[in-house]
């Protein structure tokens, strides 16, 4: 497609939107465009250059159903009520102005009391008052896309570690594909295989493309 550069750029890969359909988005290697699908509930966004959450995909092309309906769940700010019960990403709430999920102190949400189905008890001794931590709302988290991460490996055999995570590790190749090391075992860039010492392991390490196997 005329949207790929003709040689490639190691440090700069180039990826775009697919038309008409937020789930996919495409990705260029050796001057061609490869069409790829996001993971489930994820929709490709330009503007953080990834499969993101549907708040920050920004897309014109969502797929939503025909007259949907959406609406608080009482008792639990972290749900809504999309014809079924939904959840939203971690540490957000339901928005139920705007109709979906915000950072907490955007979405305002108070918890309607809850249906009581316990059996009312006499308590023996004064209940000491529930004390309320507060706490700290984290940045946004970006999603783990292990196919993207896999873009530069164009196709080819290639193992990478597992963002966050170093008892797993990615196999790249035609797809990618997320492996567990057996229990106790860490991923080692280094040997390319599991190993019972984490001096290699680094969590928070984003990706990084090791040689071919």
């Amino acid at each position: 497609m005329s949207k790929c550069p003709a040689n490639d750029d190691p440090n700069h890969f180039v990826m775009f939107a697919y038309p008409n359909d937020c789930r996919k988005y495409y990705a260029c290697v050796n001057g061609r465009a490869y069409a790829h699908q996001c993971p489930e509930n994820l929709y490709w966004s330009q503007l953080t250059y990834r499969c993101d959450y549907r708040q920050y995909a920004n897309c014109d092309n969502m797929p939503y159903p025909e007259h949907t309906q959406y609406s608080a769940y009482p008792g639990d700010c972290g749900h809504y009520f999309e014809t079924r019960l939904l959840s939203c990403p971690n540490n957000y709430d339901w928005n139920d102005q705007y109709k979906r999920c915000d950072p907490p102190q955007i979405a305002g949400c108070r918890p309607t009391p809850p249906l009581n189905t316990q059996i009312p008890f006499e308590p023996t001794a004064a209940t000491p008052p529930a004390v309320i931590k507060p706490t700290i709302q984290p940045e946004h988290s970006a999603p783990i896309d292990p196919q993207s991460l896999c873009i530069a490996a164009a196709g080819q055999l290639t193992y990478l570690p597992y963002p966050g995570d170093c008892h797993k590790f990615i196999q790249c190749g035609p797809t990618a594909s997320v492996l567990t090391c057996a229990i106790g075992l860490y991923w080692n860039r280094s040997t390319q295989s599991c190993g019972s010492s984490q001096i290699d392991c680094q969590p928070n390490e984003l990706s990084y493309f090791s040689k071919e196997v």
